[in-house]
């Protein structure tokens, strides 16, 4: 038996010395209880090791912590790890959220990332 000790959001407390602000955040299952963070790892796991199939693993690495995952690599392999994840991962109960999602590129890639990635609210 698992149960969150999260009942609302968490708030992320900035002070700057002269002024604070209050922000708060609904994102991560794992947030909350140490308990949960092995939990929501072994959950998750399944997932990660379909994923490793889908992309050239040479090419394109995961990293995942709790809940949140990440890719690194080269385009093409990223584009396919981020559509396995989209279709597979709500399958799994993680639903990765393209407008919470960042890509990265250098300048040389930008237009290809653009091309390749749009349409797909990232």
């Amino acid at each position: 038996f698992v149960s969150s000790t999260c009942r609302g959001p968490a708030v992320l407390v900035v002070c700057d010395g002269e002024t604070t602000e209050y922000m708060g955040s609904r994102g991560g299952c794992a947030r909350g209880g140490v308990a949960a963070v092995a939990f929501c790892a072994l959950g998750v796991r399944p997932l990660i090791t379909e994923l490793s199939s889908a992309f050239d693993a040479s090419a394109c690495e995961q990293i995942w912590c709790a809940d949140g995952s990440t890719a690194a690599g080269r385009l093409e392999e990223i584009k396919r790890w981020w559509g396995s994840l989209c279709i597979r991962g709500p399958q799994c109960g993680c639903r990765p959220k393209p407008s919470e999602s960042v890509l990265i590129v250098g300048e040389d890639c930008l237009r290809l990332a653009k091309r390749m990635f749009g349409g797909s609210g990232v």
